[in-house]
Order: structure tokens, then sequence, then C-alpha cells
């Protein structure tokens, strides 16, 4: 049995054995690049309710010359992380990061005929590597295959690192495909069997293959032109990781991804008109090939050693792509994303209702106490319902949300339905609220987030009511009531708030806001029987739930 992996069913992480949810962050690029830089940041990682550290590993740094490898970046990195508790997910920068090959070392830049660039359609080199080229493509596999090797070396007994996510936002930016001489030569080659029945069932919402019995070449694909030209890079970008993933995965064998940068077209432009969440509009003005939804059927046929497609979330609607992948993929991640309040908020979203593995926002180490907060205290409430929340990504029992001022977010759980809202107090305050409602018992639930209100609908012609509702704090590992809520705290057991400010309830009495942002509470409705009435006209009341 392996140590880490994705379990096929549930789409969970296993660490160690056991399902994991990543409190991540990703470090800017260049601070994994000097030991002494990163040192005394490890602790304020940990302090902040991070489990794990999102950290790049250059090819340019392990390789320096050509065969002569030094890991100790990759070892100061170990280091750090186990002294403070904290798992890693190393990002190989290898032949890509970010449409281009910058992070390549010194003596592959040195020979472009050795090691070929791509060019666009007027014969100009592009700053990427080819992926055409087996020169390149060897040269990466080695490397990545050392560092794999030099990983179950060091960390195969503490097993620290517990992804790795190979390349980086690949793709072909200035061009749809690449017009070198290697590319023209697969250009005209037949496309190969599996896609081409693929193509034929529909694996791409824009690109068809011709039914006649003979291979198609990639010009004799239907559809429109930049979109097979994408699908013809995805194929090859695809096949060239799938040659460095299993070189590495052959010494090591733990999970291994690769993230998008995101384009600005939705897959279904007629329901979801003019939403833009992030990159370009057209293959070449995104990196063109990249893992995105509408190629990973190609993805999934050529790099069958990536475990997962992972997109990368800075713009517009984060639910778009948070739906799309994980639509598409066994596991859902989201290895970047903003780490101001707006990404942060979207957590409780990709884990909650998409059933993530986690999120890791960029660039934590560059931001001070005040602009991490958020990020802290979402860290914070996961951290202490993270056994609740694996248990109930199983079983359909959490939903995540994220509501503006004037929205409404319904949620039913078997007889009892909610409505969320964001909670605005009177005069100025906050817009917007975010968190999960997780079912953990027959009548019982718990509400974890910032900045919202659970408000509780009728169970058919009964009333529901809130029969008890405690503030949880962690403790020595565990969730332990502090406070009973009641009265105005939950508007006479009519509602659940999660708030940490007051809340002018009656205008002018100020009623206790929830300090943790964590509330388990049971409910309880009431219907009248069909006895006799009482003594006073009224029939018995029957109380059910708690």
């Amino acid at each position: 049995m392996k140590d880490h992996y994705i379990d096929a069913v549930t789409g969970q992480l296993v660490v160690d054995g056991d399902p994991f949810l990543i409190r991540g962050i990703e470090l800017h690029n260049s601070t994994s690049s000097s030991a002494e830089y990163l040192q005394p940041l490890w602790e304020r990682f940990a302090g902040a309710g991070v489990n794990t550290v999102l950290a790049p590993v250059s090819w340019e740094l392990v390789e320096p010359r050509e065969g002569e490898f030094d890991f100790g970046l990759v070892d100061a990195m170990l280091t750090g992380a186990r002294e403070h508790g904290l798992k890693l997910v190393l990002l190989w920068f290898g032949s890509w990061k970010n449409g281009s090959s910058s992070y390549t070392p010194v003596w592959v830049k040195r020979n472009p005929y050795r090691f070929p660039l791509q060019f666009d359609a007027a014969g100009t080199p592009l700053d990427n590597l080819s992926p055409f080229s087996a020169a390149n493509r060897d040269a990466d596999a080695a490397a990545f295959a050392a560092f794999m090797e030099h990983l179950a070396r060091v960390d195969g007994r503490e097993k620290t690192v517990i992804m790795v996510q190979v390349e980086n936002e690949v793709g072909l930016l200035g061009a749809a495909r690449s017009h070198g001489a290697d590319a023209a030569a697969a250009w005209e080659a037949p496309v190969p069997a599996p896609l081409v029945d693929a193509l034929r069932s529909g694996a791409s919402p824009h690109v068809r293959a011709p039914l006649e019995p003979s291979a198609p070449t990639w010009g004799a694909l239907t559809g429109d032109a930049d979109r097979t030209a994408e699908l013809f890079m995805a194929w090859h970008y695809a096949t060239y990781i799938q040659h460095v993933a299993a070189a590495g995965r052959a010494h090591h064998d733990i999970p291994m991804f690769v993230n998008a940068w995101l384009d600005s077209i939705v897959p279904d432009e007629s329901s979801r008109a003019d939403v833009v969440f992030a990159g370009g509009q057209a293959p070449g003005v995104f990196p063109s090939g990249g893992p995105l939804p509408h190629v990973s059927a190609v993805w999934k046929l050529a790099a069958p050693a990536i475990a997962f497609l992972a997109p990368d979330v800075y713009f517009g609607d984060f639910e778009i792509p948070f739906k799309d992948y994980a639509d598409t993929n066994t596991a859902l991640f989201v290895p970047e994303m903003r780490a101001d309040a707006h990404g942060v908020s979207h957590s409780f979203l990709a884990i909650g209702k998409y059933g993530a593995i986690g999120v890791a926002p960029f660039g934590f180490d560059s931001l001070g106490v005040d602009e991490t907060r958020d990020l802290r205290r979402t860290y914070a409430q996961l951290a202490a319902l993270e056994t609740e929340i694996l248990r109930a990504q199983t079983q359909d029992r959490v939903c995540g949300f994220r509501v503006r001022a004037g929205e409404e977010e319904p949620i039913t759980f078997g007889r009892y339905e909610f409505v969320i809202k964001a909670h605005k107090e009177r005069g100025e305050g906050e817009n917007l609220g975010y968190g999960l409602l997780l079912w953990s018992g027959e009548h019982t639930f718990i509400a974890a987030g910032h900045n919202f209100t659970v408000d509780l609908r009728p169970d058919g012609d009964r009333p529901v009511a809130v029969l008890q509702a405690d503030e949880l704090v962690a403790k020595d590992g565990e969730l332990v009531p502090q406070r009973r809520l009641n009265g105005d705290e939950t508007a006479a057991g009519t509602r659940i708030r999660i708030a940490e400010n007051p809340d002018r309830v009656h205008g002018f009495m100020p009623a206790s806001g929830s300090l943790s942002g964590v509330v388990r509470f049971s409910l309880h409705s009431r219907e009248r029987s069909h006895g006799s009435p009482g003594p006073a006209g009224q029939r018995p009341v029957v109380v059910d739930g708690g």
C-alpha cells in the first residue's frame, strides 16, 4: 500500500494512511532559492495554521552543470518543514514555468541547437522549449528522476513530501501552435488512434475527428483552427510530461499533478456569457496546450502518470473553474489563488461544495500580519474541523458557500432547510459572508466561517427552532464548547450568527458575536397532535430533534 495517494473512490488525498486536508500556502517563486532566506519563515507558516507549504524546486539550481546535482536546497526545505510539523508539496520548475522556459539550466539555454525552442508563424523563436524534442524531454526527465530518487532516499521514511507538481503552467505563449521544423513534422503525422477514438466520442467541445477509418493528420481534424492547434499542443505537452513524470515515479511513487494558467472563455458561452476568470481569450494569448478542462481528455490519455489537473485561480468567478476541474478530475486541488481576503473567502467553497483536497493561497511569505488575518482565521477553523469535514465530504453532508449582502444561499440536509445570508450590521459592516454548513448528526449541525447567518425554514407546517447551540473552540486538538449561545445570540432560537462584531439586534441592544466562528447547534420542530384539546383549549405539543 502506498503511503500517499489519491483515493480513486472518494477523491481525497491520503497521507500516511489517513485522509488529509491541505491548508497550504505557495511560496513566491524565488523564496526557496535560498535556505538562509527561507529559514526564519517556517515558524511563521506553522503559527498561521498552515499544514503544507508549496515550494519550487528549480532545475537550474539542482543541476547547475549537466549530470552534476546539488539537492542542498531540497534538504534544507525538508529539515525546516519537519522541525515545524509541516508537509511539503514540491513544484518542479523544469522545462516550463508560466508558459516560458526561464528555469532551465544555463547549459540548456546556451545550446539552442541541442535544446531547441519553439517558433511562431513568422519564424521568430519563443522562450519556450520545444515539447517535440527528445533531447529536451530526456534532459528534463533525467534531472527529475535524480530529484525523485533523492527524495526517495532522504524522505522515504519521514514522508514529508506528499505530492509533486510536474512543471508549472505549461503551454505556448505567442502562437496557438509551434511552427518549428519538429512541430511541422508532428503536425503532418497521424493523430494517435486513442485520441481519434476519443474525439469521435465527443471528448472535445471544439474539435472532431472525421468518421473515415483511416488515421487523420492533425490538419484533417474539423473544428476551430486555433482550438485544433491547442489540442495538438496539449497532446505533445502531455506526452512530454508523461515521460518526465514516469521517470520520477519509477524512483518515488507519490501523487503528481499539473497546474493551469486559465483562459478567459468558459466552456459553454451560451449559458455563461461574458464571464472572465483569467488569462486571454485565444490559445497563445493564454498558454496554448495547458491542462484546461476542455482538453482534459487529451491530458488523461497522454499523461496517465499525472493524478489530476489543477487550476490556478486569481480573478473573476472562482466557482466556474472549481466546478469544471471537480467535474473532470478525480480530485480538486487549488495550488494557487489570491492570498487576500477575496481569495481566502473561496476556501470553504472549494472544500465544502466541491470536495477539494485543499487550497494554497500564493505569496503568504511577503504579507504582513494584517494582510493574512483572513487566512489565519480560516485555517484555524479548518484545522479544528478537519476530521469532521473529511468524513462529511464522502457522505454529502457538507456544503461550502460564499454570499454577498442581499443574496441568499439555500441548503437542504435531510428534512431541514436553511437559508444562508451575509451578515451585515446596521451602518458600516462587511457585505460578504463565507463558510460551511456541516450535518454532523440526525438533528445536529456545525456552522463555521465568517460574517453570515443561518436562518431556519419550517419543516412543512411545523416551525423549526434551535434546541441548543454552543460556540466551539479548539483545545488540545479537539473542539470543545466554550459558551452556550441563547437569547440575543440566537435571535430567540431562530437564527445562528457567525459574526465577530456585536450586532444591534433590537436597534439598541448589542448581541455578542461568535469569537471562534464555529458553532454546533441542534434543532427541534413542533407539531400539534391529533388528540383532544388541553384544559386551555390547546392541543399537546410534540417535540422531536435533539
